[in-house]
């Protein structure tokens, strides 16, 4: 704590004592016709005997943009910004230490023209050398689709049957919603990200290795979801209604499952106040069939095998609200305040029955299973958070407060009935639950931006405290009463963590490097309440960041980046319950889980910043992966977390946009990859190693009249993953757009993996596991949605995102269960 309050007088004194670097400097604001500041208007610094490439810069929110340590010479500028005529300066010369520039005003594109207009023309995805960005609404093929689906489309990701996600082959992916963490358990995290519908999504950000400036978690890197959010004066926004049907064929009936996407999303603005704010309710109906065919072996006796089968049928509702505002004090400081929330509300139902044979092959009895679940979910989560702009060089101080909270209640019943070789009834067992769990988050940051000659210094510390309390209370019934079962669990799990960290950048001609720092103190205990069972554990770690980039000329440049990061278990994997699928299938957690660590090293090349070509190597130890085991006597399976192996990853990829024609666009990204886990499932030996492949493809066609068409899809190849062997994996889409009433609404059609061609496949051979499985989820959907953006809503609306103190906390409730 002493080295932490250290740090912080550090930071607090640099930024009173540092000066303003103006050597060299050229400055200036743009702006629109009516005089109002064009905040991320795109400036670029050319030279005025070439029109060659110096420098680019972005305005911020005042329309004021600045260039540093140039050399004398003569140069002109160039102004481009979406909506906006792009203009040029008059040539000028610069021959001293600073020149500020006139003031320039952009005359705008064309009178009608509205946000849809301007989003519509964005590429789908947009590559830079740190981060894949994936502009949500240039997709027609988005309409209708969920927040998960739109993920899995997007370049790098992969989400397997459970709805957990990996990126570029590897697992350990931290998922953030505006830049906070979601806190949200394995299937809670699934459970949101299906519900939510994608014309609640403005962008997602993908980022392989994140600076010391993020949380270290997340080894294989950081997803962010951004949410729509507007900043333009007066009253705007957007209404959205769409309606998509599932078609689900099963044992000769067709299904036709209604689901529902509608959102409300505002925003006001005068003066120096911003409101805004979304709505989204939707009601889903759903289907998915999972079959599992187990052989049993012990010590290498083959003791028969089961076919089971589960069919499950589920319907909800869910409503997310998210309000916000923003308060312009003054020239130098912006307050802010966040709150949001998610309710779900869903009934699944699997019917599972089992056939139980012996080593003869013979059948020996049938069971089947009805589970009846009532699941409740609700998130709150505020945030409070302040910015204060020193001066215009860009040094400024911020800081975040957050509160979340999470409540879930699964009430079940599980009845299961049984049957004798002959098909005859023997007789029924009933099982019932209610399983809540109470979480609750505190989180506090800040963070200090220092710019100076050709560089950037950064620093911050960050707290955080959370505390997960999980109650299981089962019972079983008996001669004709319900009594208490000895799997019936209390645990309460406390987590502290403190961090620091620091961050330099530095431009020298033609390199930059970028180094980074981050420490964290972390601080547990968990509690067995019912099982008189604990543990604590208290250790420091660091993570070290590197970056650096040379440019080649104005076309090539090469980056070669080096960070250690962590995966620390999600809170559910330490709960020790016990969650039932059927009576012989179940999950339990791990309190004796350890946090697994990643070195990841990268090279890029990148061409006109479009074409980038990545080689990465990354070694992780104490893998967590979700094993399978049995007791082979009772025929019973179960998943569980633990520590089994080390994972090596050596990928190459490529990203490459290209416009085919006039109207024509395309993206395709592909990464080939090997993955190879070695370690131990208790004597057995585990020595899995795959080379395998993925491909995504986007064709968005421009049919003019605004018409938009797209066809995409993508393809991975046979896989491991968490220890399975998963078969090929692939779709397509298809979908178009039509803008109507002047812009300002937008009709989409889309039809998702049409041919049904999804389905999760795979194989588990280790130790005494023997078992092949397949699910086949609702994927074939046909959408059809209406947009209809009303107000006044320019390109300068931006928003000011804000990246808040629980980046961490959130993703580690989990990724699929």
């Amino acid at each position: 704590m002493r080295k932490i309050i250290t740090l912080a007088l550090l930071i607090t004194g640099a930024s009173f004592s540092s000066q303003a670097q103006t050597n060299g400097r050229i400055a200036g604001t743009v702006k629109d016709e009516e005089g109002k500041a064009l905040q991320s208007a795109t400036v670029t610094l050319l030279k005025s005997s070439d029109s060659s490439l110096v420098k680019a810069a972005v305005a911020d929110r005042a329309g004021s943009y600045e260039f540093q340590n140039i050399q004398n010479g003569k140069y002109l500028v160039a102004f481009t910004s979406a909506g906006f005529e792009k203009k040029f300066s008059s040539a000028f010369e610069l021959s001293g230490n600073a020149l500020d520039l006139p003031a320039i005003s952009l005359k705008a594109a064309a009178k009608n023209l509205s946000g849809v207009t301007v989003q519509s023309k964005k590429p789908f995805i947009e590559t830079k050398l740190d981060k894949t960005i994936v502009n949500v609404e240039a997709s027609p093929t988005n309409a209708g689709a969920t927040a998960l689906e739109v993920l899995e489309k997007s370049p790098g990701i992969s989400v397997n049957s459970d709805g957990a996600i990996s990126l570029r082959g590897k697992a350990g992916v931290i998922v953030m919603m505006d830049g906070k963490p979601t806190y949200l358990s394995a299937s809670d995290l699934a459970n949101m990200l299906k519900n939510m519908p994608a014309s609640a999504l403005d962008q997602i950000e993908i980022m392989t290795n994140p600076s010391a400036k993020y949380d270290a978690s997340g080894n294989s890197g950081v997803i962010n979801i951004k949410t729509k959010k507007g900043r333009a004066p007066g009253f705007n926004g957007s209404v959205m209604a769409g309606i998509t049907t599932s078609i689900y064929e099963l044992d000769g009936n067709t299904y036709v499952l209604p689901k529902s996407q509608n959102s409300f999303q505002f925003n006001y603005k005068k003066n120096k106040l911003n409101f805004f704010g979304n709505y989204n309710p939707n009601y889903h109906q759903g289907r998915n069939t999972m079959v599992f065919d187990r052989k049993f072996v012990e010590d290498g006796a083959y003791e028969g095998y089961s076919a089971q089968t589960t069919h499950f049928k589920f319907s909800g509702h869910n409503h997310t609200l998210k309000l916000g505002m923003d308060w312009d004090a003054s020239k130098k400081d912006v307050f802010g305040v966040v709150v949001s929330g998610f309710m779900f509300n869903g009934k699944p139902s699997p019917v599972t029955s089992s056939e139980l044979f012996d080593a003869n092959n013979q059948l020996q009895s049938k069971l089947v299973s009805y589970t009846d679940n009532d699941l409740s979910f609700r998130n709150f989560t505020s945030n409070l958070n302040w910015r204060h702009k020193f001066d215009s060089t860009g040094r400024e101080l911020s800081a975040d407060l957050d509160y979340v909270r999470y409540d879930n209640v699964n009430d079940m019943l599980l009845t299961t009935d049984k049957y004798n070789s002959a098909g005859q009834y023997t007789g029924q067992s009933l099982l019932k639950g209610t399983l809540p769990a109470d979480i609750n988050i505190y989180s506090f940051k800040t963070d200090y931006t220092l710019p100076f000659k050709g560089g950037r210094f950064e620093a911050g510390l960050k707290t955080s405290y959370v505390k997960n309390d999980n109650l299981v209370d089962y019972k079983t019934f008996f001669n004709n009463k319900w009594y208490d079962d000895a799997r019936s669990n209390h645990f309460v799990y406390e987590e502290n963590i403190n961090a620091a960290y620091v961050n330099f950048n530095k431009q020298v001609k033609k390199w930059n490097f970028q180094g980074g720092l981050r420490t964290e103190h972390t601080a547990s205990k968990g509690n067995q309440i019912t099982q008189d069972t604990s543990f604590k554990k208290n250790y420091v770690d660091f993570f070290p960041t590197a970056f650096v980039s040379y440019t080649l000329d104005k076309n090539n440049s090469l980056t070669v980046n080096y960070g250690r990061r962590v995966n620390r278990p999600n809170y559910q994997d330490l709960n020790p319950f016990i969650y039932f699928l059927d009576t012989l299938t179940y999950r339990q957690g791990n309190i004796y889980l350890l946090p697994q660590y990643t070195d990841k090293y990268e090279l890029s090349y990148a061409y006109k910043s479009k074409y980038i070509l990545s080689a990465s190597y990354s070694e992780t130890d104490d893998v967590i992966s979700q094993i399978l085991r049995q007791n082979t006597a009772e025929k019973k399976t179960y998943l569980t977390p633990d520590n089994v192996a080390t994972f090596r990853n050596i990928g190459l990829s490529l990203t490459a946009p290209a416009k085919l024609t006039k109207w024509w666009n395309a993206n395709f990204f592909t990464n080939v990859y090997n993955n190879h886990f070695t370690g131990m499932i208790d004597t057995a030996a585990v020595d899995i190693d795959y080379t395998t492949f993925m491909v995504n493809v986007t064709n968005t066609f421009t049919l003019g009249k605004g018409f938009t068409a797209e066809l995409s899809g993508f393809y991975r190849h046979r896989d491991v993953n968490q220890l399975s062997i998963v078969e090929p994996l692939y779709q397509m889409s298809l979908g178009a757009q039509k803008q109507v009433l002047d812009g300002k609404g937008t009709i989409r059609l889309n039809v998702r993996d049409p041919f049904s061609w999804q389905r999760f496949e795979g194989v588990n051979k280790y130790g005494n596991i023997d078992m092949r499985f397949s699910n086949r989820p609702d994927t074939r959907q046909v959408s059809a949605s209406f947009s209809y953006r009303f107000g006044k809503s320019g390109p300068q609306s931006q928003p000011r995102r804000r990246a808040s103190s629980s980046q961490d906390e959130q993703s580690r409730v989990g990724q699929g269960s």
